[in-house]
């Protein structure tokens, strides 16, 4: 099976599985999302769209807890109209107390039935913001987390959430983009932990990705970060850069499904 393992919801979803079945992807980890910039029709309309996403995070829009549960309204429409194609990951508010925490994650997670939790998309130096998110993870089964890790976080705090996963060693943790600048850093964290995790999408470049799935086979996880990436060129280059076809089969579905227990199609 083919899994793209990060991609959020885009709007008209009909449109995403016609273009999942165009790339041979399986299923897709579907995120909730606060804005569509893939509904721009030119580069004004996605500055007005940045602009939204970046007054939202800054709460400048109004209760987080209530934008992040309108997300999860519409992942969560997404996946039943889709149910064989869609998993789904759902976003939560950090920095909220353990209680309501914890009861959101109740009301919005488990309930749904979703998969995981995030993505979370912490600035530098606030991380300690995500503490009660690695309590949720562990208070709910070991929920998944998959956390942002590309700008605007620094290497300091990549080793923050490394700190949190040995602190939690049973909740797995996916970080971003291969860490980004860090990657070099970021993939020896990864290699020492057992429960951390490289997502592949915005990858920093081919050279990086080769290098880490080569080196990392069993712990990366394809993601494309749909509609900021595209499917069938994040496959390609996977299928290019992996020295054996194992490699590859790896990285593209088996090692999200022994994590998230997938059965095959």
């Amino acid at each position: 099976m083919i899994i793209d393992g990060h991609s959020h919801v885009t709007l008209p979803v009909e449109a995403h599985i016609k273009d999942m079945d165009a790339a041979g992807i399986d299923k897709t980890i579907l995120f909730s999302t606060s804005f569509h910039p893939e509904m721009a029709k030119n580069a004004q309309e996605v500055k007005v769209a940045m602009a939204y996403l970046g007054d939202l995070l800054a709460g400048k829009k109004g209760s987080m807890i209530e934008a992040r549960e309108q997300s999860i309204t519409e992942l969560v429409a997404a996946i039943k109209q889709y149910p064989a194609r869609y998993l789904g990951f759902g976003a939560v508010p950090p920095g909220l107390d353990y209680d309501t925490t914890m009861a959101y994650v109740d009301r919005n997670i488990k309930k749904n039935q979703l998969s995981g939790l995030g993505e979370f998309t912490p600035g530098s130096g606030q991380i300690q913001l995500l503490e009660n998110i690695f309590k949720a993870s562990s208070e709910f089964g070991n929920l998944p987390i998959w956390i942002h890790a590309f700008f605007p976080l620094e290497i300091q705090d990549i080793r923050e959430i490394a700190a949190y996963a040995r602190q939690y060693p049973h909740s797995p943790i996916i970080l971003g983009h291969l860490g980004g600048c860090n990657w070099l850093e970021t993939m020896d964290l990864v290699k020492e932990l057992p429960n951390l995790y490289l997502d592949t999408s915005a990858y920093y470049s081919t050279f990086v990705l080769g290098i880490v799935i080569n080196e990392l086979p069993e712990k990366c996880i394809f993601g494309v970060d749909r509609p900021f990436g595209d499917l069938v060129l994040s496959q390609e280059a996977i299928l290019k850069v992996a020295k054996t076809p194992a490699i590859a089969a790896a990285v593209l579905g088996g090692n999200i499904m022994r994590l998230l227990d997938v059965e095959q199609l």
